[in-house]
């Protein structure tokens, strides 16, 4: 991995056991600033059909030492806020197609003196978030549908990228999901700022431990 793609990439915690996010996390300490960013991944089991082991009590219950984002993909996203920020995140990520008045969530995380994302699946159309995407301080571009990891990148997320960058917005472009080596050029030049993954980051033992 050249040092440009290494700088963009974002370490994602997806688990699905305490001992699995232990020992990610723990990669992550040895291997990285303290400051570089982690992305924790919570799923409910409705918004997409699995669910994951983090929860903000578990985080606090952890005394986790780094700065870290959140990336609701469950229903009713604003019901949610509070226990996050006790928790000691700094941003929060909420799907559009979780919540029928996007405005307000993103106007609750703001309350809570946080950052709001808004994430979009892979097949959701960017007029979704054209209204409001200039309110947000992120926009996370889903190159799959949400759910499992392992999946391949929709070739859809380049055009998607490009088309955002050409709004000009002043808003950083993520994208999570099918993101590898082999696409990772091509996303940056397409206007992706940030990448979210666990293949390019966590060796392929690790990984293979918990499949």
């Amino acid at each position: 991995m050249n040092n440009k793609i290494a700088s963009t990439v974002i370490p994602s915690l997806l688990t699905y056991s305490r001992h699995e996010f232990e020992e990610k996390y723990s990669y992550i300490q040895v291997n990285t600033s303290k400051h570089t960013l982690a992305h924790i991944d919570v799923m409910d089991g409705k918004f997409v059909p699995t669910t994951c082991w983090c929860t903000p009590q578990k985080i606090r219950s952890m005394n986790f030492k780094r700065p870290f984002e959140v990336h609701l993909m469950t229903n009713n996203p604003e019901r949610r806020i509070a226990a996050w920020k006790r928790a000691g995140a700094q941003r929060i990520h909420f799907h559009i197609e979780a919540t029928p008045n996007p405005l307000l969530v993103i106007d609750q995380i703001h309350k809570a003196h946080m950052q709001a994302g808004i994430a979009l699946n892979a097949r959701t159309s960017l007029k979704k978030i054209e209204l409001i995407a200039g309110h947000a301080d992120a926009i996370l571009v889903m190159g799959i549908q949400p759910g499992k990891t392992g999946k391949h990148l929709e070739t859809s997320t380049f055009q998607k990228l490009k088309t955002l960058r050409k709004k000009a917005l002043r808003v950083p472009l993520l994208v999570d999901g099918g993101v590898s080596q082999i696409n990772a050029s091509k996303l940056l030049a397409s206007g992706a700022e940030g990448l979210i993954s666990t293949s390019m980051f966590y060796p392929k033992e690790l990984l293979k431990k918990y499949q």
